[in-house]
This record gives C-alpha cells, structure tokens and sequence, in this order.
C-alpha cells in the first residue's frame, strides 16, 4: 500500500510541469485516468451516474505502475488510426497532413510495407545500429519519450549520454527563436505533425540537438571534427556523413537550391527558403544537414526511414523518388 501510495503522489507531482512543456500530455492535457487505474476493474466512469470522459476498461491488467495496458499498446491506443492525436504508427489512418509526418512512421510486426529494416521496430530487442544500447523487453516508446511531458520537443528524453544542454530538443511555437532547435509554427491538432509545420534552427555551429538525442542509441553516427567516429583527426576527413558543423554548398550553380522542393536542413538565420520554388537569392551560406534531412525519426516505407527525394515534387513522407541516390543527389550533383 505505502508503494501505491507514493507511486500516486508522484503522478500528481507531474501534473505541476510547467505551462511551456510540451505540447500534449502536461497540467489539463495530462489527465491520469486516460493511462492509469487503480484497481484494473474499471468499468464506468467517474461521474456518480457512471459517466465521464476516459478509457473505462482495462483490458490487459493489472500492469506494472497501474497501467491500463503494456506500454506499446496503451501509447497505441491514441497513437494509432485517431483523429485527436498523431498517428505514429504504420499509414497514417488518423488526422489528414498535407505534405506526410515528421517523424514518419514506426513499425510493429514486420508487415509490409512497414518492414524492421525500414525504421524504429516496437518491441525489438537488437542493438541499436552504431551503438550498443538495446531493450532487453522490447523496444517502446518510452525510450525516446517522457510520456507526462517535459520542456522539449514532442517531449523527447535524454538518457544521459548526451548531457550538455545544448544536447536537448528546445522548441518554439508561433514566432521563432534562433536559440531553439526546432521551429513550429503552429500546435493546432490537424497540421501540428505535418513537415510543413516544422523547421529546425541552428543554435550552435558545431552541434545538432538532433543529432545529440539520436546519438543517445546511435553513438557512432553523430558528431562533428572533435569526434573521432566521424572525423579522422590525422588526415582532417570525414569517415561518415555529418550532422553538425559541415554546411552545403550554396550559389548560383549548387544543386540544393536550385531545386523547388528541398530536405529539411538547419538554418542558424531561420532562412530556409521557399517549398515549391528554386531558392536563387538570399541563400544562407551556413546550412546544415543533420539526421533529419535523410531519416524519418520513426522510419517510413523506405530502407533505414530515407527520403527518397529527387527535389522536383513535394517531398511527403517517403520522398517522391524511388532509390538513395534521389536522396543523395538533393545536395551532391557528382554522377550529372
């Protein structure tokens, strides 16, 4: 009982986080019943007539931390084919987006065309690529997100590899602030995930927040000329591709803007030009690839969650090519 009770005192502390966290799940969005029951017997709700608003059943109980469902498939439960929240899993069956998701989409049984090898698999228990961290119990969507909310970007966790605050998702929504990492322009429900909605900032040149959280599973992939897992130090070389500190090439000539339809890349001048038309003046000589502009964060129909974009149709979720090199070809143009 003592453990009961203190686990429920620590779910109401969590609902004082502050008004700027998050955009989902924090004060009157974080309503503890949608989640949690006490005695997993639920079957009314909390109204004395037997109404309310909730989940009234619990399914699959009782759960560890008085969940009304194993993790995946609770998160699932909103997560998945409904109109009030994002759709993160396999085709996207809820809200409408006009150019795809973000983040893309994750999978969960290898079913085509959402296979293991085309992005994040719930409940796998491989090793992260270029890393060594894995879940003994299955992949879930708490190794990624703090599910009662946090001050960072679709409340994304650190597990403490990468510590530096600069290493966090910090976000804005309305009016951009270069100091944050990601731009939002709007939290409404039926554009909040779409690519349009979202840009990324570059708060500081020699680093991706981005990229940071990525490298939290996926060391070896993500760092700039100080890391020896991307940068021989002896011969000044990259070893793999950048996410920090390495810009385009721009100008009159350069592949990426003079396309109409360009991946996202950060910008430390908020300037990313405009979707739908060559970008020929005014082009920031200081952009800069990172994880997103080749990966769907959740993955997509495509090997390793790639954007197959060859930079002349909007882009959407799997990109509007069909092979890497459309992918490549958005910044290199060797191979014309």
């Amino acid at each position: 009982m003592k453990n009961i009770i203190i686990t429920l005192m620590g779910l109401m502390a969590l609902l004082t986080v502050s008004a700027s966290a998050g955009d989902y799940h924090y004060q009157s969005t974080l309503n503890c019943s949608e989640c949690h029951t006490m005695h997993s017997s639920q079957q009314h709700g909390y109204n004395a007539d037997s109404t309310g608003s909730g989940f009234f059943v619990t399914p699959n109980g009782p759960n560890e931390a008085l969940l009304r469902d194993e993790v995946n498939t609770l998160c699932l439960s909103c997560h998945n084919n409904q109109t009030f929240a994002p759709d993160v899993l396999g085709a996207n069956g809820g809200t409408g987006y006009t150019n795809g998701r973000i983040g893309g989409a994750l999978n969960m049984g290898n079913t085509a065309p959402y296979f293991d090898v085309t992005g994040h698999t719930l409940g796998s228990t491989d090793v992260a690529p270029g890393g060594t961290w894995s879940n003994p119990d299955g992949l879930d969507c708490t190794g990624c997100h703090t599910v009662h909310g946090n001050a960072y970007y679709r409340n994304t966790r650190s597990r403490g590899v990468s510590s530096s605050a600069r290493h966090y998702i910090t976000y804005v929504t309305g009016s951009n602030v270069s100091t944050a990492a990601v731009f939002q322009r709007s939290s409404g429900i039926a554009n909040h995930y779409d690519v349009d909605n979202i840009d990324f900032n570059e708060p500081y040149s020699d680093s991706s927040a981005y990229g940071a959280f990525c490298r939290d599973c996926h060391t070896q992939f993500h760092g700039n000329t100080a890391n020896a897992d991307m940068y021989n130090l002896t011969d000044s070389a990259w070893v793999r591709h950048p996410t920090a500190a390495a810009n385009i090439r721009v100008g009159a000539t350069s592949r990426f803007n003079n396309q109409p339809y360009r991946v996202k890349v950060m910008s430390s001048t908020g300037v990313w030009g405009t979707q739908g038309a060559a970008w020929t003046t005014g082009v920031p000589a200081d952009l800069t690839p990172s994880c997103f502009s080749c990966h769907k964060g959740h993955g997509n129909q495509n090997a390793f969650g790639l954007i197959f974009a060859t930079g002349t149709n909007p882009i959407g979720e799997q990109g509007d090519g069909g092979t890497y090199r459309d992918l490549c070809r958005q910044c290199h143009s060797q191979g014309n």
